[in-house]
């Protein structure tokens, strides 16, 4: 692993089972279109996410209120760009060095506007043995390197 990519472990249970069973809709052709372009949007987003969190894509920032709540910064990254009610990632550095936590997949909380972070419960952090989330086998591996263009 290139010291610039992040390890992407699931912080709940939830996130683990919607990641695969996304993308294994995704693999075997059978989701609908609402889950078919969530999967897209997720892996992208995933993607963008172990390569550079700060990618002006995910327009990642940090969400005061749960951290505050938390204990711990908590960020949130969109899943599309440019649609105010896109779906979002809810985030936190660690456990480990060069590792990010995903701790929940929401719609953008500003949809119900009043008590908008309220509903946003995040996990604790997962233990070292829980394995990390891994890319959907039509995507490609961020850990490979690229070749350059000529």
């Amino acid at each position: 692993m290139s010291k610039s990519t992040f390890v992407i472990r699931p912080g709940v249970p939830e996130v683990r089972d919607l990641w695969y069973r996304l993308f294994k809709g995704l693999t075997s052709q059978s989701l609908d279109g609402d889950d078919r372009e969530l999967a897209k949007r997720l892996a992208k987003a995933v993607k963008q996410l172990a390569l550079d969190p700060r990618h002006p894509g995910l327009q990642s920032h940090e969400i005061e209120e749960l951290s505050e709540r938390y204990g711990q910064k908590v960020f949130q990254s969109c899943l599309e760009n440019n649609t105010p009610s896109a779906g979002r990632l809810f985030w936190v550095y660690g456990p480990n060095r060069r590792e990010i936590t995903l701790a929940a997949i929401e719609p953008h909380p500003e949809d119900s506007k009043r008590a908008s972070y309220d509903r946003i419960a995040l996990s604790d952090l997962p233990s070292d043995q829980r394995p990390p989330i891994e890319s959907p086998a039509p995507l490609p591996d961020p850990r490979r390197k690229r070749r350059r263009a000529c």
